[in-house]
């Protein structure tokens, strides 16, 4: 199992999906807008890794890529690929990781049980070979875009956290539960938590290439680290 995996499906477990149907003929389902939510929000911490946890992200992405030969196809060949920072430049309008999660995040109708009960799919898709291909994919993108535009990240979660601070208090007072959301700091420290869970339960992380880490972007932001970790 990868760690996408092992926190995608964790996420479909906490949120109670998927969920079991039918009478005679019982079969698994699970919410299309679940699933999209928890593509997103994977997305959304890999972005959150790779903007405040460099080292973390770039093991992560190593262990993703421990069948390639580095030292035969170029490390800046991949990331190239991965990159999507163009995509995201194109669809300012759009949270990157809604741009990288490639999703539609619309939600039914609650008021049309038509609509709602088609938002239901069969648990078996979620299964398929390429759609695990698909959240992988949107993952490492999301680590590179983080790693390669940190400040860039770190503004765009704080303007949301900003927006949703100044909605919380009608929120509350409607009687909603909701909590004050976590800096982005808080939600990277949460994010590796599940990383050494993963580790502890799993396996451990694949040790990084030096081709990867000689990949200038890579090499700015453990340097970076290094000297921010440094006492004068």
């Amino acid at each position: 199992m990868t760690f996408p995996a092992f926190w995608f499906f964790g996420f479909l477990n906490h949120a109670e999906w998927p969920r079991t149907t039918g009478l005679l003929r019982r079969r698994k389902i699970v919410s299309h807008c679940v699933v999209c939510g928890a593509v997103r929000e994977l997305v959304h911490a890999a972005i959150a890794l790779g903007a405040q946890r460099p080292n973390t992200a770039i093991k992560l992405l190593a262990d993703l890529f421990t069948k390639r030969d580095w030292s035969q196809q170029s490390a800046n060949e991949i990331w190239n690929k991965l990159d999507p920072s163009e995509q995201v430049s194109n669809q300012p309008d759009k949270a990157p990781e809604e741009v990288i999660a490639n999703f539609p995040m619309t939600l039914p109708d609650p008021t049309n049980p038509e609509e709602l009960q088609n938002d239901l799919i069969a648990w078996q898709n979620v299964l398929q070979e390429a759609f695990s291909a698909h959240y992988h994919w949107v993952f490492c993108q999301g680590l590179v875009w983080g790693l390669s535009h940190p400040e860039e990240a770190l503004d765009h979660y704080e303007r949301q956290r900003q927006g949703f601070l100044k909605k919380l208090p009608d929120m509350l007072r409607a009687g909603l539960k909701v909590h004050t959301p976590e800096t982005l700091e808080e939600f990277a420290d949460s994010i590796e938590e599940s990383v050494n869970s993963f580790e502890n339960d799993i396996h451990p992380l694949a040790e990084i290439p030096q081709e990867l880490l000689s990949l200038p972007v890579i090499a700015a932001r453990l340097a970076c680290g290094d000297a921010e970790t440094q006492t004068f």
